[in-house]
């Protein structure tokens, strides 16, 4: 094993750590920690930066090599280029303005690279899952919001202003329903977990089942129940909003990650056939596939953030 990478991924409830092979992905290490976010950012930076230093203990009692690096992906809009938070969700306060890279070479003494969670996740399927060897791919992250993010190039694009690829606030319907961004009609209203338990109650489905979970077997055992009307109500405003986007960007594939794609093919097959019939003639069979890299892909994800660093930053 000629190299490792150290992939963190700081989320709302959880952080996890993992030691990952840098040639072949696999995962050699791997441990998780609650996140304390009711006590600010600064807790949850200093519980992070801990589980980091425990992972790289604990690779040199097995004898692994040291991280040559460490990616952090985390929740909120992260400026890439300095790894520092521009703005977060109320689900981790106090967390804009941390400086990610800054406390973690810091603190490790090993670079760091830092991104948005969503684009970890898109660069980890690029180089190790459902879109390795492709130079051009849309990533989307459909779970309690709909992230986006592609590649150009072979490169995670990234604007001056330091975020790009917010796919989920795509206006989908101009009169639509508010969201969280202060717009009306985003993607994410119509596509994501919560989108699927309103289309659910609003069809008269139970309104004690507030997870989503149950809904694709239920749709299995009744195709003209709400689960499966509520599911195909969420597959056509995917289908319809990929419309836009394989117009838009011409990607060699699309990849389609996060919780909701457990109903798969449910979701998935509807979606390609709206594709397929209207997007323009040249991007209209652009591959639709499910993400590959499961339980693992965040960690995996964020390690390869650490892995383009060092690749972009190689000396000539």
């Amino acid at each position: 094993m000629s190299q490792t990478l150290l992939g963190i991924d700081i989320g709302g409830t959880k952080i996890e750590g993992g030691l990952v092979d840098a040639e072949s992905g696999s995962v050699l290490l791997q441990e998780r920690t609650p996140t304390p976010a009711s006590e600010g950012g600064a807790a949850i930076l200093n519980c992070a930066i801990i589980l980091a230093q425990q992972m790289i203990g604990a690779a040199e009692k097995i004898g692994a090599p040291i991280p040559s690096a460490v990616g952090i992906g985390a929740g909120g809009q992260i400026d890439a280029r300095t790894g520092i938070v521009l703005s977060a969700t109320e689900l981790l306060p106090g967390w804009a303005g941390t400086r990610l890279k800054d406390a973690f070479e810091e603190a490790l003494q090993i670079p760091a690279a830092a991104d948005n969670d969503v684009n970890a996740l898109a660069m980890g399927e690029s180089r190790f899952g459902a879109g390795r060897n492709l130079d051009n791919l849309v990533y989307l992250a459909i779970g309690t919001g709909l992230g986006g993010a592609f590649l150009s190039g072979g490169k995670l694009h990234q604007s001056h202003f330091g975020v790009s690829g917010e796919l989920g606030h795509l206006i989908l319907f101009p009169d639509g329903l508010p969201c969280t961004c202060g717009g009306y009609g985003c993607w994410e209203q119509y596509v994501s977990g919560p989108a699927l338990l309103r289309y659910f109650h609003d069809f008269g489905g139970d309104i004690s089942i507030q997870e989503g979970g149950p809904l694709g077997q239920m749709a299995q055992q009744d195709r003209s129940g709400p689960a499966a009307r509520a599911i195909r109500a969420v597959a056509e405003s995917l289908g319809i909003g990929l419309i836009s986007v394989v117009n838009i960007f011409g990607p060699d594939r699309v990849v389609l990650g996060g919780g909701m794609m457990a109903l798969n093919n449910l979701i998935l097959e509807p979606a390609r056939k709206i594709v397929q019939e209207r997007a323009m003639p040249a991007v209209r069979n652009v591959p639709i596939l499910p993400a590959e890299l499961g339980a693992h892909a965040s960690i995996v994800g964020a390690a390869t953030l650490a892995h383009s660093f060092l690749t972009d930053n190689r000396p000539s």
